[in-house]
């Protein structure tokens, strides 16, 4: 993230920088509360109280910050929070302990896709009720904000607030992707575990790749930091497509309305 405002130097003002940096990280941190917080719920829901008896059923983000993840995100813009600790033989609402399992590894990325919808959604009510809705699927929010800044009678708390929705859509939809990879610790991979037969989740060669994705990622994430080869960035990209899709529909009938 500091290293995109960093590349971005050269076209921004000092206050346009700092403006940017403060809209991300509260974006970044009302992102990864939503998605630790959603993991918490359902485990408690399901049946599991250490999340909330671990303080996890919460929106504070600091409850969910993780040291390495949040340095990452902070930087690269790719990272984790720490992880919500459950035990799955204490989920009972359900006869399946699989689909309990998946429905807790998939509620972090259930929850950033309802913040990166309602966000959108959100932002262009405000363009309409404003006057100033461009176009979609693409919000036209440059033109947003250079409407309000040139005097085009666009009140500057509703260019803040169209701002605020569309980082919080970007960091919602790049953290669903992203946790969507099915690569440890990444939340797609537990729910690859659960699909898998036991027989393949607990041979040799699938004990090997869990000990080495990690690593991969890692790599993955500094070498599409510091080079032009972003492979990281095409593949969040592939997988957040359907979402995107969905949203700018859904954006697209509301922005049709009247």
């Amino acid at each position: 993230m500091l290293i995109q405002i960093i590349r971005n130097a050269g076209n921004m003002t000092p206050q346009q920088m700092i403006f940017s940096a403060l809209l991300m990280f509260f974006a970044l941190a009302l992102s990864f509360s939503i998605h630790e917080f959603m993991h918490a719920f359902v485990a408690n829901a399901l049946g599991d109280d250490i999340p909330r008896l671990q303080g996890r059923l919460t929106l504070n983000p600091i409850a969910h910050l993780d040291p390495m993840g949040t340095l990452l995100i902070i930087l690269v813009g790719f990272g984790w929070g720490k992880p919500v600790m459950y035990n799955p033989n204490n989920l009972y609402k359900l006869k399946s302990k699989r689909l309990m399992n998946i429905m807790v590894h998939l509620a972090g990325v259930t929850g950033n896709f309802i913040l990166a919808l309602l966000s959108m959604i959100i932002a262009v009510v405000i363009m309409r009720i404003t006057g100033s809705y461009a176009r979609v699927p693409e919000l036209d929010v440059s033109y947003y904000v250079a409407a309000g800044l040139n005097g085009a009678g666009v009140p500057m708390p509703a260019v803040i607030l169209v701002f605020i929705c569309y980082y919080v859509y970007l960091f919602s939809i790049m953290l669903m992707a992203f946790n969507l990879i099915p690569l440890p610790p990444l939340d797609g991979s537990h729910v690859l575990l659960e699909l898998l037969p036991y027989k393949v989740r607990y041979s040799d060669g699938f004990q090997k790749f869990e000990r080495l994705a990690p690593m991969v990622l890692m790599a993955l994430i500094v070498i599409g930091s510091f080079s032009n080869v972003d492979i990281l960035s095409n593949i969040v990209g592939i997988i957040s497509l359907p979402a995107k899709l969905l949203i700018n529909l859904i954006c697209a009938l509301i922005g049709s309305i009247g």
